[in-house]
């Protein structure tokens, strides 16, 4: 199922367009301070999602680095502490790589990161994360019951 939510995540990273300069989205609150994010990218989406297993964090970037650039960065970065990566999937059809990845230490959380290459007005490099969000932290309150 993460990789149904990157697959939408992609869609909405890539249909950017329309008119006036929108404000560049922020990391939700929560989101991990230690999880590396690619220098240079832009965050183009942002968010904290409500789902039956549990909040997640759906994050996209655009960069126009190589694919290859933006992989080797995660591939090394996220094998370093506290992470590690658990598995590279390769969608050379789709011009994608998924890098699934958990956290080594302190509770094992895990997500999926998916680099798409595309050569549409000149090359760009879209980057989506799906990070489950640890429970019990910020996210919307229910109100009191009187």
């Amino acid at each position: 199922m993460p990789f149904l939510l990157l697959s939408l995540l992609l869609l909405a990273a890539c249909g950017g367009g329309g008119g006036g300069e929108p404000a560049t989205p922020q990391l939700p609150d929560g989101f991990p301070a230690d999880f590396p994010i690619y220098e240079g990218a832009t965050i183009t989406a942002a968010s904290r999602i409500s789902a039956a297993q549990g909040d997640i964090y759906a994050i996209g970037m655009e960069t126009t680095d190589t694919a290859d650039a933006v992989r080797s960065f995660y591939e090394d970065r996220l094998a370093v502490a506290p992470w590690e990566v658990t598995n590279v999937v390769e969608i050379s059809e789709e011009n994608t790589v998924v890098v699934e990845f958990a956290r080594a230490q302190g509770g094992g959380q895990g997500g999926t990161l998916a680099i798409k290459e595309e050569q549409t007005d000149g090359r760009k490099t879209v980057i989506a994360v799906s990070l489950p969000a640890p429970t019990g932290t910020a996210g919307p309150s229910p109100s009191p019951v009187p």
